[in-house]
């Protein structure tokens, strides 16, 4: 048994299993007290309205946008700790941010820290499933569908996060038009973003490229074409962006691989080393050589620009240093292995370069200086013999 009274702003408690009388006698003398202090106010006129400051009634928070704002902010910081997630979805927070999610022409403020409050929650997968069983994804791919950048952006995020490490979710997406709603938003000759386009393309890179099958789809959606444009016409942004996802489709397929070269990415890769990529980053390289398939080296050195440009930038020492210079090299001596190729590298105007890093004890510089002398020799021995 337990008594609090408040006296003298003090709170004062009094408990245990039987109170005495004396305390109780007490306790009662102290309410009469404060009772009669009280009626002596009252008595006075003190409490009359003339007295009192009277102050108009407050906007509920709760009916406002604002208030809405607010409070999707302090759950999206509380939800980064897992173990508040429980609470919110204990007190109805997952439907009523889906609810406020599926208003498509909410603003921007309030739609943005909602969808990062579901982001939070799908890290729970008694949560993640109750959104995607109350068909949160068809929700969040029609709002990908959307004119409006937040709307893209958000949308696209919460789709790769409810997707991460689920392959039936993965699916889902899938067969509810996921790909082509992300390819949509690609389309050169749509407004979008070059910021919601990178959010797009990294999408695409972690939801499709696992399976053959998708990757398939992709293509015939005009994929290749929308990843070509990009390098050699958009922003830097994008263009690296691009880069990166041209690099793992390749090391993703042979059939994207093939459909790059006949599509021309070649010549674009080493334009697009030549003019934007000339820091350490070595992904322009990298992408190139693994794109050098047989049938695309034929093609690539057809054009005896291409050759040339590989050949030049070795006079420059920027962007070639270490792994740049390896990986040069290395598309250098993938070209040998066609007698054309050959035969453009050691009748260009530049092959001194090859020479010089080979003087400077560079061990591919020596090995492709070799491979062209020994080849030279051969075909010089072949005259001989004709002869």
């Amino acid at each position: 048994m337990s008594v609090v009274i408040l006296q003298e702003d003090v709170w004062i408690s009094y408990s245990g299993k039987l109170l005495m009388q004396s305390d109780l006698d007490v306790i009662i003398a102290k309410f009469d007290s404060h009772v009669k202090n009280l009626s002596g106010i009252y008595a006075a006129g003190i409490l009359s309205r003339g007295f009192a400051i009277v102050v108009s009634r407050p906007g509920f928070l709760r009916g406002s946008d604002l208030g809405k704002e607010e409070a999707a902010k302090c759950l999206y910081k509380l939800t980064v700790n897992a173990d508040n997630a429980w609470s919110v979805s204990a007190h109805g927070g997952v439907t009523a941010l889906l609810k406020i999610c599926s208003n498509g022409d909410i603003n921007g403020e309030l739609f943005g820290p909602a969808c990062g409050v579901l982001r939070n929650l799908v890290g729970i997968e008694e949560i993640k499933r109750f959104m995607a069983d109350g068909g949160a994804i068809s929700m969040f791919i029609e709002l990908a569908r959307s004119k409006d950048d937040i709307l893209q952006i958000n949308s696209i995020e919460f789709l790769q996060n409810i997707a991460s490490g689920d392959e039936s979710i993965r699916r889902t997406i899938i067969t509810e038009g996921g790909i082509h709603a992300l390819v949509r938003v690609l389309d050169p000759k749509s407004a979008t973003s070059s910021k919601t386009r990178e959010v797009s393309l990294r999408a695409i890179e972690n939801l499709c490229f696992s399976s053959h099958n998708r990757i398939n789809l992709l293509m015939d959606y005009g994929f290749i074409d929308q990843l070509l444009f990009f390098l050699s016409n958009f922003e830097v942004s994008v263009q690296e962006s691009a880069l990166k996802v041209t690099s793992r489709l390749c090391a993703a397929s042979e059939e994207a691989k093939k459909a790059m070269g006949e599509a021309g990415f070649m010549p674009e890769l080493v334009k697009l080393r030549c003019k934007v990529i000339r820091s350490a980053r070595n992904g322009g390289w990298g992408t190139l050589e693994l794109g050098l398939g047989f049938k695309n080296r034929k093609r690539f050195i057809q054009d005896d620009r291409n050759i040339g440009l590989l050949l030049q930038l070795l006079d420059q020492e920027e962007g070639v240093t270490g792994n740049n210079k390896r990986l040069l090299l290395s598309i250098l001596m993938s070209l040998t292995s066609c007698n054309s190729g050959r035969r453009k590298i050691a009748g260009s105007c530049h092959p001194k370069n090859i020479e010089k890093l080979a003087e400077s004890e560079v061990y591919d510089a020596k090995r492709l200086v070799r491979k062209l002398s020994s080849n030279r020799f051969r075909s010089m021995l072949s005259g001989v013999w004709h002869h």
